[in-house]
């Protein structure tokens, strides 16, 4: 480890790496036991509920209306409390998104529009742990009083003692006096704002009256056993209600969780071992100079006795000691990334309580071996090299000085890039079930192709660029381009770096603009009408919405939709649409293959996938049941339509009269609306506005707004993914700094030589700089090239889930070349520094 200080930059590349990789798993194991200590602080140690499998008429519930949910009998608390070894039981009423706090300038208060409701109760939390506190003043008593989360009052901008505007999800308004701030006391809010009301104001609020809980909850005494407990609970109560231990839910919801936790750690990680991809190039890179450097070393340990063995071994007990040193320091920068991003998580209004994030010890052991593993991978190939250096050609310098000869690599490149380039064209334009594989396996293969011929492939634009560089720079660009193109191997590797990075970068780039191209013209071929108004909810709009905007001048027409949850018979949700007959292909863009839509009584058409996996037809009938309905209500089919590629629809449709026999199908779920002749947008906005503008909970979009809100979702993905692949560009930043670093201790002699013969600090400077700005244009144009094939291949492939625009923002690739030039500027900075501020006469002398 004599040469330590050589070494920095190398395990920076693979400290990099692991943290990324550490961070993700530290991360979302932190999420999961936050989620994990939400769910076991606010569930108590058994609930009763309504069965969620009674399909029978009036208990099974579920409709996209915002109407209160079946509830549990009030009287059975006292049979509840009844039961032995139960030491408490507590009647909750609770609901999400049907009241929320308005803040001081009319808004929903708040991190989002999620909103929880219920009573304030005092009930302990699983295994008589505390569960609702109060933090500021106290829990509300009376009617005209509320308390919420400390998040919410703050975003607020209310005070406690303030009196505030509680809106409901109906349009309704009440004046509350908030008398406190409470919440659970693992204080995580997930980003919802909580509300508290005492029993009666629940019950008014949020089951719109209706007697009953939604759940009981069951606090177990000490010395009894839950499971039996529950058991003795379910024994006494009647059909159609259910009990439940906290445990049981507890673990659902934590296997919920768990599967969504291992997508994001999949996605994660694959962008960690892009990084670790490129930290392994950053490493062959630097044993590869390493070994050149230290030839003469090797062949006296040669010339000593050493047998190839122990110089290969040497080399590679290098390499673990980088890989254990890196890992360990990945594993601490992934902790304290981890930390920052749920802080910076919290500051967005996501609070996940006070869990701290600290690596598992399977994380620890995965991050130590994998970087271990992936740096004695990348240097197993300079250390075998090592070994077969014979030492007499090692001690008179052959081995280190010269062009190096590339030999079959490039073959095996050319061939695996011709065969991975077959591979993509036929998974883009085939129509066989693996063709996604095949395209994937392709793009890999091209891109080891091209990693390994890059020598080959980049000597053209090194050329280029050397003309260039000639014409503007002289002998400094001379020397620049004779440098790059004496070591292809070194130049190509350090290059692949930073290609791959671009590569992705270009790709996605391409995809972002072709799904926002492709959103903008479903938005705007398949939806129908000027304006969309809508809830920002999954509440329904407020009652007599529709007619208030249909009376306005301005408007031609407008065709509102409902949209209810039903069941099969088969125990199965479906969703219900229903409009009137005469808006069929006014709403979105569908087509009808046969029959005919039909405001008769009890009928209804069926969407063509809905239809060919049930065996429907025209003239066949389906039953449905609903807690509104006493009797299992049948609908015939009369015709069966298909929405347009990238419109949605519900599977069943029928028509506002049938509808109504469902609870919450006499509110509309959403309306469009048709300007009427000569009328402008904005004047038709402001003129809508009159009517919504006084409810925030209903948003008014014309199409360009809708397709503007759909596109900004995927920006924002899109940047993310793009902070990510920031990773990988930084790794080869470092790779290029690595390598001229380690490049110019290679050619001190030559550097000093070259000051003797008349050469000035400031063409040094620009020598080496030149040197970093061809690395990073090789590998910035091979990168791109690249990724504009990929992703003109995957937008094809994608065509059938939407996809249907191929559209590249050219100007966004120029940026990307253009940046290309200034990472290499900075790249050079700290090694032509060093190698300006050479001492001629040191220089001429080292060996």
């Amino acid at each position: 480890m004599g040469h330590r200080l050589r070494l920095v930059l190398s395990t920076l590349s693979v400290v990099l790496g692991i943290a990324f990789m550490s961070g993700t798993l530290t991360y979302t194991a932190m999420l999961s036991d936050s989620f994990d200590s939400m769910s076991r602080g606010s569930l108590t140690d058994i609930s009763v509920s309504v069965r969620s499998d009674d399909s029978r008429p009036g208990t099974a519930a579920g409709s996209v209306s915002g109407s209160a949910a079946a509830t549990v009998p009030a009287g059975e608390l006292d049979t509840v409390r009844g039961v032995a070894g139960v030491e408490s039981a507590t009647g909750i009423i609770s609901a999400s998104d049907r009241v929320y706090l308005l803040d001081t300038g009319g808004r929903i208060a708040g991190a989002s529009t999620t909103s929880v409701a219920m009573n304030y109760h005092g009930e302990p939390s699983m295994g008589h742990r505390t569960g609702l506190q109060v933090e500021q003043g106290r829990a509300p008593t009376a009617d005209d009083e509320v308390a919420v989360d400390p998040a919410t009052l703050a975003d607020s901008g209310h005070s406690v003692g303030d009196r505030v505007t509680v809106l409901a999800s109906d349009g309704s308004r009440v004046q509350l006096t908030i008398v406190g701030a409470a919440g659970y006391a693992h204080g995580a809010t997930a980003g919802a704002s909580y509300l508290f009301f005492d029993e009666a104001t629940a019950s008014r609020l949020l089951l719109d009256g209706s007697s009953g809980y939604s759940t009981i909850g069951v606090t177990v005494a000490e010395g009894f056993d839950v499971n039996a407990v529950n058991d003795a609970v379910n024994a006494v109560l009647p059909d159609g209600l259910q009990a439940t231990t906290g445990e049981t839910t507890a673990g659902q919801i934590s296997d919920t969780i768990d599967e969504a936790m291992s997508f994001i750690n999949v996605f994660l990680g694959v962008f960690a071992a892009i990084a670790l991809v490129v930290a392994g190039f950053i490493i062959v890179n630097t044993f590869s100079i390493l070994v050149a450097q230290r030839c003469r070393e090797l062949a006296l340990y040669r010339a000593l006795g050493a047998s190839r063995r122990q110089v290969r071994d040497s080399v590679v007990l290098e390499a673990v000691v980088i890989g254990l040193f890196g890992g360990a320091a990945g594993i601490v920068l992934g902790a304290v990334l981890a930390w920052g991003i749920s802080r910076v998580v919290a500051a967005l209004g996501m609070e996940l309580g006070s869990s701290v994030p600290m690596p598992s010890p399977a994380n620890v052991v995965g991050s130590l071996v994998l970087a271990v593993v992936v740096t004695v991978f990348s240097a197993w190939g300079p250390a075998r090299r090592a070994s077969r250096v014979p030492p007499v050609a090692a001690m008179s310098g052959e081995f280190s000085t010269g062009a190096e000869g590339l030999g079959r690599r490039a073959r095996v490149g050319a061939v695996c890039t011709v065969v991975g380039a077959a591979g993509v064209v036929a998974g883009a334009l085939g129509a066989f079930d693996a063709h996604l594989w095949v395209l994937g396996i392709g793009a890999f293969a091209v891109l080891i192709g091209v990693a390994l011929s890059s020598p080959v492939v980049g000597r053209p634009l090194i050329w280029l660029l050397g003309r260039l560089w000639r014409l503007l720079f002289h002998e400094s660009g001379r020397l620049a381009e004779l440098n790059s193109i004496r070591q292809p191997r070194r130049t190509a590797a350090t290059a692949s770096a930073l290609m791959i990075g671009l590569m992705l970068v270009t790709m996605l780039s391409i995809m972002s603009s072709s799904a926002s191209a492709s959103i903008r013209r479903s938005v705007h071929e398949d939806l129908r009408g000027d304006f969309i108004v809508r809830p920002v909810n999954h509440n329904p709009l407020p009652k007599g919405t529709t007619e208030r905007i249909a009376a306005l001048d301005g408007v031609a027409d407008v065709h509102p939709e409902r949209q209810v949850v039903a069941m099969t018979v088969g125990q199965q949700p479906l969703l219900l649409g229903a409009f009137a007959a005469g808006d069929f292909n006014r709403i979105v863009s569908e087509e009808m293959l046969s029959g005919r839509m039909s405001d008769d009584p009890n009928t209804a058409i069926a969407q063509k996938g809905f239809a060919d996996a049930n065996g429907l037809a025209v003239d066949d009938t389906i039953t449905l049941l609903d807690a509104a309905a006493p009797l299992p209500i049948t609908l015939r089919i009369t015709g069966v339509f298909e929405p347009a590629d990238g419109a949605t629809s519900a599977d069943v449709v029928t028509n506002l009269t049938t509808v109504e026999q469902f609870g919450g199908g006499d509110a509309d779920a959403f309306l469009t609306v048709d300007a009427a002749q000569g009328v402008t947008v904005d004047e038709l906005r402001t003129r809508i506005g009159s009517v919504t503008d006084s409810d925030p909970l209903i948003v008014v979009q014309s199409m360009d707004d809708y397709a503007a809100e759909r596109t900004a979702m995927i920006d924002r993905v899109i940047t993310m993914v793009y902070a990510l692949l920031a990773l990988a560009i930084v790794i080869a930043v470092l790779g290029i700094v690595n390598t001229l670093a380690l490049s110019v201790i290679e050619r001190t002699r030559e550097i000093g030589l070259l000051r003797a013969v008349g050469m000035k600090r400031r063409q040094i400077r620009t020598m080496i700089t030149l040197e970093s700005v061809t690395i990073a244009v090789l590998g910035a144009v091979l990168g791109v090239l690249m990724g504009v094939g990929f992703g003109i291949a995957l937008q094809h492939v994608l065509i059938g889930q939407g996809l249907t625009v191929l559209a590249i923002s050219w100007p966004t690739i120029g940026v990307y070349l253009a940046s290309a030039v200034l990472v290499g500027v900075v790249a050079a900075l700290w090694p032509a520094r060093k190698a300006a501020r050479l001492a001629m006469l040191q220089a001429i002398a080292s060996e």
